[in-house]
């Protein structure tokens, strides 16, 4: 588990909530399953921080990935047997997003890597129709453009929260890409797409909804993992204005987001405890907002 891997901090306040009823109940036991894991991290990262040590042991990352892979099972089961009942209880979105996430943190703990067709950005999953998709993360983003499909087929609406965890994903999708790779002239355009892509899923978002701290703190591990990725690979960088440049972007996009979650911080001293331990991490232990 990596430290700049995570974006568990608040997903404990963003998971799906739902009804009660036949269907829910069902649903209830995919997202323990979800919550079982996410709390195994929470719990490795918070070990991590506080011994310096960047990886959790492998342990805790076999027993997340075992529940991750128990949430994605509860919730294709759920989907192919009840899908008209979640339907009709305004559930089968979230039973789809809920899925999505399981399939997000197994190809991260797997450390899938993406595959040389894959694009920063891309909206199409790699395998075409006729083909299945060969790994975890080429059917998680399969999945994602088939969430699409289904929602605007049938007329689902999301909630607030399960809109902007499914539009975010697709950034989730490219920081993953980013971190995977080596070469840092690839790496920044993964980061600049996944940057670009969570802030995008908060398009209608009301200034006070805590969401808005979730994605935050997702766009400060991403410039965190570019800041990461540069101090590693900037002196292979062939035109030498560029690393002076893409730093300057991830300092002023990290304030940039800190300054915007003020309202938040403000008010909540835990939040901005670990929003400042972010902005730390990619050399700004302080800013100041105008």
């Amino acid at each position: 588990m990596t430290r700049y891997s995570r974006f568990l901090l608040f997903l404990l306040l963003v998971l799906l909530c739902l009804a009660f009823g036949c269907a829910a109940l069902t649903l209830r036991e995919a997202q323990d399953s979800f919550n079982k894991a996410a709390e195994i991290e929470l719990r490795a990262l918070d070990r991590s921080w506080r011994s310096d040590n960047p990886d959790a042991s492998p342990g805790d990352a076999l027993a997340a990935l075992n529940s991750y892979r128990l949430a994605n099972a509860a919730a294709t089961k759920l989907i192919e047997a009840h899908s008209a009942s979640l339907k009709e209880d305004n559930l089968l979105g979230a039973a789809y997003v809920l899925k999505a996430m399981a399939l997000w943190r197994i190809s991260d703990l797997e450390a899938v890597q993406p595959s040389e067709d894959e694009k920063p950005g891309a909206d199409q999953g790699t395998a075409g129709p006729d083909k299945k998709p060969s790994n975890t993360r080429q059917e998680l983003l399969a999945l994602l453009n088939r969430i699409e499909q289904i929602l605007s087929n049938q007329g689902i609406t999301l909630g607030t929260r399960d809109r902007v965890i499914f539009k975010a994903l697709y950034g989730f999708y490219d920081h993953d890409g980013g971190r995977a790779e080596s070469d840092y002239m690839k790496a920044r355009v993964w980061f600049q797409s996944a940057n670009k892509r969570l802030k995008e899923s908060l398009s209608g978002v009301a200034p006070q909804h805590p969401i808005r701290v979730y994605i935050g703190s997702a766009r400060l591990r991403t410039l965190a993992a570019w800041n990461q990725a540069l101090y590693v690979g900037k002196k292979s960088v062939a035109d030498p204005e560029v690393p002076g440049k893409d730093q300057r972007v991830i300092n002023e996009t990290a304030k940039e987001v800190f300054c915007e979650l003020r309202p938040f911080w403000e008010t909540n001293v835990e939040v901005k405890r670990s929003l400042t331990q972010l902005l730390a991490s990619i050399g700004l232990p302080s800013v100041q907002c105008e």
